[in-house]
């Protein structure tokens, strides 16, 4: 895969912070009610993250006992962190792996990518805070996607013995 290719495929993963800031701006009295489902439908998306990636490198042991740490840090972060800033923080920098790690797979690829857009819709419309100004940090800190993400392909692009080989 071409770095322009993988760069326009973390963005559009990216985006879906975007558009779920632009579904609360468009109808902000469904953002309360909502936000259990919310709850629900992120932690739903992450579970499928999961899952998706333990099904394909199951047998690949290397890849498999990378996979755990990173695992148990999101569902750590996912179930103990209460502020929902440093929370999407960690979510966002730990998918810049798991992005990069399912680009050898074109299959895993386009799923990962599909979720993490979904992952994003509930994350940024429970964030959004039209008086504080939070969405505005919360893009910031997760452009940690974007640049873990695009790092980790060019340091393995240009260096062959990275142990995500």
């Amino acid at each position: 895969m071409q770095f322009l290719n993988y760069f326009l495929a973390s963005m559009v993963s990216f985006s879906g912070l975007f558009i779920g800031i632009m579904l609360v701006k468009i109808a902000p009295e469904e953002q309360k009610p909502l936000q259990r489902y919310f709850i629900f439908l992120m932690r739903a998306m992450l579970l499928a993250v999961l899952f998706f990636l333990i099904l394909q490198h199951f047998n690949d042991v290397k890849r498999f006992l990378l996979l755990i740490p990173l695992f148990a840090f999101l569902l750590f972060a996912e179930l103990k962190i209460t502020d929902l800033l440093k929370k999407f923080a960690i979510n966002y920098a730990v998918f810049g792996v798991l992005f990069f790690l399912s680009s050898k797979n074109t299959n895993l690829f386009a799923i990962e990518s599909s979720l993490m857009l979904l992952y994003g819709l509930p994350a940024s419309s429970l964030m959004y805070k039209k008086r504080e100004k939070t969405h505005y940090k919360m893009l910031f800190y997760n452009m940690l996607f974007i640049a873990t993400a695009n790092l980790l392909y060019m340091l393995d692009y240009h260096f062959s013995f990275l142990i995500f080989m």
